[in-house]
């Protein structure tokens, strides 16, 4: 009769064996890390692998490439959730013992020996409490939440034993299928706003890159709705450079082809680009408002890829679209500033008196197709004020492509100008703005006056080519019936010189070293109004040199800067 009841008491007592959770327990691993079962693991919802092992058994030793490649992949596989522990069974398996094991095996999962207080913990699990305790290696499987033991899991190889691991932990944490949250070129989109609606539930958390609501369960028999939202820093990816691309395709120029394209140009979320369009963009740029309006406080706009409706702990895959960015890194590969090229606006430096006003010149150095421009005048509104800006090139240039009110609350004034469709065509040495300022203290105009980041710098011209501009300050001479400039100044290869002409004529222009010998010399046409001209000389020069213009000095420069 016996033999009837040897099978059915078995199962029972193998059931109430299973049933017992993990005991708890804390050791130190040998690299000096406290590390408790419930509180480090089983309560935070992470699965725990140990193998009870000592250092010199062979089997144990067998088993460590297998142990080591299936510990790379399970935290691969489920990032943040499971841990390997090894824990030694032997009093000999000191810190420095167990060290040089892992090091002679290749392991990098954390270990604990005898000083750690490994015996005590593997104590339970060679009892009989979880069953038959076979010897070394053995490895136990405990789960996240409950603590629910899965002991003794062994195949009739390493490989069996480990594929028979991984098993157990895809049944106690099956991955789940995240849905993604990325722009048109892949780039992750972080810190999105998800809620979820559905008929008698509603949750909203935030996701990075891609999300999943498959473990809530009021969603597993129901259909819902799930809406992304963004709202960081509006300015960002935006520049006077998107402006002009929107011109272009408002008029027909050159149209946006890209999908995403036509939703960042939709600044106002009117689902048209219009002129609108570009005055919402150059109202941000400016200071002048600090959202997209029309678009509920949101700075990127979500599209569903595909559009299906979600149910039973479904997701949507999302394509993020930053407004007004229609060439910035939230959807390019690589990052345009990489290759852009740098272009010198010269200024004359002064000294200036408090009380009194100037009007200061910003030149270029070079020659221009300009389509737009952006920048931000950086100073200190308790030494300087900027009472007026104005452009004897630029056309339709007036109040509103510059806001003088930062200038108080944010100590800068932001400047964006675009073409009406038209280049600008701009020669070297052409004043593009002259700045009227009033000086509240005496000092140094540079010393006040500069290029702030608020706004980045920036020329665009009729081929596409995005330049960095950047102020290069010049000596103010100041000479009987015209004003000459030089920068820079200490030089490197070449001197800029400024200077006005009264009228179309030839002139003669010099370089002179300290002992009076002519080291260059050039014929130069002058044309009516400034002139700009560079000095090249043929051979690296070091020292101080004077220019002279028809044989009378106008300035001094060093070279060898």
């Amino acid at each position: 009769m016996k033999h009837y009841y040897l099978l059915p008491v078995f199962l029972l007592l193998h059931t109430l064996l299973s049933a017992t959770p993990a005991p708890d327990f804390t050791v130190t691993t040998s690299d000096g890390q406290v590390r408790k079962l419930y509180q480090d693991y089983v309560n935070q919802q992470k699965l725990v692998v140990l193998e009870i092992f000592f250092t010199t058994c062979p089997p144990c030793g067998t088993h460590a490439p297998y142990w080591q490649t299936l510990y790379q992949d399970m935290q691969t596989a489920h990032p943040g959730k499971v841990e390997f522990l090894l824990l030694s069974d032997k009093s000999a398996d000191t810190d420095p013992v167990v060290n040089a094991y892992l090091a002679s095996k290749g392991l990098t999962m954390p270990a604990a020996g005898s000083s750690g207080g490994s015996l005590a913990a593997v104590q339970p699990y060679k009892s009989g409490t979880f069953g038959l305790f076979y010897g070394t290696p053995t490895f136990v499987v405990i789960a996240p939440g409950t603590g629910e033991v899965f002991f003794d899991i062994r195949g009739n190889s390493p490989q069996e034993t480990m594929a028979l691991i991984g098993q157990q932990i895809s049944d106690l944490l099956p991955v789940q299928q995240d849905c993604f949250l990325k722009s048109y070129f892949d780039n992750p989109v972080p810190d999105v706003q998800l809620t979820v609606d559905a008929p008698s539930f509603d949750t909203v958390f935030t996701a990075s890159g891609s999300y999943s609501v498959s473990s809530i369960t009021p969603l597993q028999s129901a259909s819902y709705t799930i809406t992304p939202f963004k709202s960081d820093n509006p300015l960002q990816g935006i520049s006077t450079w998107d402006l002009v691309l929107m011109s272009k395709h408002i008029l027909g120029l050159d149209p946006l082809t890209e999908p995403w394209q036509l939703i960042a140009a939709d600044l106002n979320c009117s689902g048209t680009i219009t002129t609108f369009d570009i005055i919402e963009g150059r109202k941000l740029i400016l200071g002048i408002s600090s959202a997209f309006s029309g678009c509920g406080g949101a700075s990127w706009v979500f599209v569903a890829d595909p559009g299906d409706s979600p149910a039973n702990g479904s997701c949507i895959n999302f394509r993020g679209v930053k407004l007004g960015d229609l060439t910035g890194p939230y959807f390019s590969p690589g990052d345009p500033a990489d290759d852009r090229n740098r272009a010198r606006l010269s200024i004359e430096n002064r000294r200036m008196e408090r009380g009194q006003t100037y009007r200061i010149h910003l030149r270029t150095r070079q020659d221009f197709r300009l389509m737009g421009f952006q920048l931000a005048f950086g100073l200190d509104p308790a030494a300087l004020r900027i009472r007026h800006i104005e452009s004897p090139v630029l056309r339709d240039f007036d109040e509103q492509h510059y806001n003088l009110e930062l200038q108080r609350t944010e100590g800068y004034v932001p400047v964006s100008w675009l073409a009406d469709g038209r280049p600008v065509e701009i020669g070297s040495g052409d004043i593009l703005l002259t700045l009227e300022v009033e000086a509240l203290h005496s000092g140094l105009l540079s010393d006040f006056l500069r290029l702030r980041q608020q706004l980045r710098a920036e020329a665009y011209e009729e081929s596409g080519k995005v330049q960095e501009l950047e102020i290069e300050w010049s000596e103010h001479l100041n000479t009987p019936g015209a004003e000459f400039s030089l920068s820079p100044n200490p030089a490197g290869e070449a001197v800029f010189l400024s200077f006005p002409s009264e009228n179309e004529r030839e002139i003669l222009l010099q370089l002179i070293d300290m002992q009076g010998k002519v080291v260059l010399e050039n014929t130069y046409t002058a044309t009516k109004g400034m002139n700009g001209v560079e000095l090249r000389p043929g051979a690296p020069l070091s020292g101080l040199y004077f220019v002279k213009k028809d044989g009378k000095a106008v300035g001094k420069v060093v070279f060898g800067k």
